[in-house]
């Protein structure tokens, strides 16, 4: 797991550097006069990518947001079922992704991305693959969780984000 965490950063950056990059281009040709009319719409194509990488690589670090207020309340076993649940109800979510967003991306296979010869496809893609990387995550956490090779929880400690 830990070399596919380093892959999806390392290609996450490229991404992202590229879409900077792409809109940077995009912003100087038109004001000289030659606008790249590709360039946002294969900017949109990186930035769809780079956001589904970006969202594993922080769920493979507990780095997204938790709002823990109400859970903070109950008793540690309490919160050890509740953190249970949550992950079964997020691979549920995941499923849910993967399954909509792959039948969206094969509604999309014949349609342009804007003003290119890609298919928007690419663009949609993302979300089933997205989907099924933070599923992976999901049910290897939830595994790990149960074999008790991972703590798993609610509640957040001084302020850090699950």
């Amino acid at each position: 797991m830990r070399a596919l965490e380093k892959a999806e950063e390392t290609v996450g950056i490229i991404l992202f550097a590229g879409v900077c990059l792409l809109v940077l281009l995009g912003a100087i040709s038109r004001t000289i006069g030659m606008p790249l009319i590709w360039a946002v719409d294969a900017a949109q194509l990186l930035f769809a990518w780079t956001a589904v990488l970006g969202a594993d690589v922080a769920l493979k670090r507990w780095q997204h947001i938790e709002i823990d207020i109400l859970v903070r309340a109950f008793p540690a076993a309490v919160r050890k079922l509740l953190a249970y649940a949550w992950l079964v109800l997020i691979a549920a979510f995941l499923a849910a992704l993967v399954w909509l967003g792959t039948e969206l991306t094969l509604l999309n296979l014949e349609r342009e991305l804007g003003d290119t010869p890609l298919s928007y496809g690419w663009v949609t893609a993302a979300i089933p693959v997205g989907a099924a990387l933070m599923l992976l995550t999901t049910v290897v956490r939830l595994v790990r969780g149960l074999m008790g090779r991972q703590a798993i929880t609610t509640g957040s400690v001084d302020g850090m984000v699950l």
